[in-house]
This record gives C-alpha cells, sequence and structure tokens, in this order.
C-alpha cells in the first residue's frame, strides 16, 4: 500500500509545474550566491593583501576559515531551505486548495501513508538537487575566488578533498530532506498554504531571533530552539551554554521534527479531510 501511494505520489509530483520552478529558483540563487560569495571574498582579501591593510586582514579573519566549503554551502542552506519550505507546504495543502484531498485519502485508508509518501518523494528529490547543488556551489565559490586571488593555495580548504567536506555536503542534504519532513507536518497540521509557509518561513528568518531577545527569557531558551540547533549542527560551531554540543544539536533537531510530523499525521487521522 505504501509503495502504490509513493507512486501516485511521484507522478503528482513531477505533474506539477511548481516543483520545476522551484528547483530552478534553487539552482538560481544557490549558484549566483556562490559564485557572488567567491568574487567577493577573494577580491576583498586580496585587495587587503595588496594595500597591506593590516585592520581589514584581521577583520576578514583566516582564510582557512573564510574559503571553506561551509562557506560555499551557506546560500544553499538559506536560499534553498527557503524554497524547499514553500514546495514541501505545497505538495500538502495544494491538494486541500483544489480539493482533491478527500481523494487521496481515500486511496490510503490508514492514511499516514500520505505524509510518508510525500516526504520520501519529494525529500529524495530535494537530496538529489541539494547533493549537486551543493557540490557545484564548492567548485563555483572556489573557481571565483581563485580568479582574484594571487595565492591560490589559499582556497585548499575550498575542495570536496579537503577535510570535512563531503560531511558539510552530506549535513546540508540531510537538513533538506528534514526541511521537508517538517514541512510537511506543518502542512497537514494548518492545511493553509500561506499560513503554513508564513508560519515556517518567521519561525526561520525572525522568530528564533525574537524569542533569544527576549529579557531574561531569552537566554534560557536560545539552546533549545530548534533551527538555531540546525544551524549549529551545519557551521560545525555549538551554542554557547548549550548541554550538547553540534552533534546533540542535529539529534535535538531530528526529534523536533519527528514530533511536529508526528503531529501532522495524528491530526490527519483524527479529522475530517
Amino acid at each position: 500500500m505504501l509503495l502504490n501511494t509513493v507512486r501516485a505520489e511521484w507522478v503528482k509530483l513531477r505533474t506539477t509545474r511548481s516543483l520545476y520552478w522551484t528547483t530552478a529558483l534553487i539552482v538560481l540563487f544557490t549558484l549566483g550566491w556562490a559564485l557572488l560569495m567567491g568574487y567577493a571574498n577573494g577580491s576583498t582579501f586580496q585587495q587587503a593583501v595588496d594595500d597591506r591593510d593590516t585592520s581589514l586582514l584581521t577583520a576578514l579573519g583566516d582564510p582557512s576559515e573564510l574559503f571553506t566549503v561551509s562557506t560555499a554551502l551557506q546560500g544553499l542552506q538559506l536560499f534553498g531551505t527557503m524554497i524547499v519550505i514553500v514546495q514541501a507546504v505545497i505538495t500538502v495543502t495544494g491538494e486541500y486548495g483544489n480539493g482533491t484531498a478527500k481523494l487521496s485519502a481515500l486511496a490510503a485508508p490508514g492514511r499516514w501513508q500520505l505524509p510518508v509518501a510525500k516526504t520520501v518523494v519529494y525529500g529524495a528529490v530535494t537530496a538529489v538537487v541539494f547533493l549537486v547543488v551543493g557540490v557545484a556551489s564548492v567548485f563555483l565559490t572556489a573557481m571565483t575566488a581563485n580568479m582574484q586571488l594571487d595565492d591560490k593555495s589559499l582556497t585548499d580548504g575550498l575542495s570536496l578533498g579537503a577535510d570535512g567536506a563531503w560531511r558539510a555536503v552530506g549535513l546540508t542534504v540531510l537538513s533538506s530532506v528534514l526541511v521537508v519532513m517538517v514541512s510537511v507536518g506543518v502542512g497537514y497540521l494548518l492545511r493553509r498554504t500561506a499560513g503554513a509557509v508564513a508560519l515556517l518561513m518567521l519561525w526561520v528568518l525572525l522568530l528564533e531571533d525574537l524569542i533569544g531577545a527576549i529579557p531574561k527569557i531569552g537566554e534560557h531558551v536560545t539552546s533549545y530552539l530548534p533551527f538555531r540547533n540546525l544551524n549549529a549542527a551545519l557551521s560545525g560551531t555549538p551554542i554557547p551554554d548549550a548541554p550538547w554540543g553540534t552533534t546533540g544539536s542535529l539529534i535535538y533537531f531530528i526529534v523536533i521534527v519527528v514530533v511536529v510530523f508526528g503531529a501532522g499525521i495524528a491530526v490527519l487521522r483524527r479529522r475530517d479531510v
């Protein structure tokens, strides 16, 4: 039954125009950002070296931390995540909008197969897109940075052969699948595209920062904000005062995702479609 639902979801997804638009936007924004970051970091660093501007060199920091795979993936992690949220939510709420949600539920009597199949199908698509675009981002960032730098060895860390490079790429791919999963869960909880997308976007871009800034409260809860923990795992930088390191942050985010996804399934099974 689950396999049949997965096949049906794949047919629906690949015949949806929004999939191609959102995928194209991920490629466009991410690779554009990679080109820009490589050029900007390379030219700024080289200019500081040429001018012997020690204050700027100090501000830029160690080249081994400036020219890294993690830096090259920042555009994908930012723009890609936002776009994936939109598309993942639409896979759920689009059915409520066009009136096909009841038909989908009738085809899957247990109902849990629907969110699982949507996550499997779009999660797989997203994983492939993020892997390909992530590798391309590293290549383009290194290429444009090297075009500006006299010392090409400064970008040794901008290579898939660098220490931790594939771990960074793998974590970025994993994060995309987790974002699909949590977005599907929220989609079933709210059933409205605007509401689900707005909630997730605001949470990622604004609410966590606002919560962390609340006097006397923020400092106690900031270590437990889900997307802050995801960012800590992706960057490899532990959250100060958190009871766990970067691996713990990833596990914590996975737990939150599973809880939200499970809540979405529970609501789907209990209420009328």
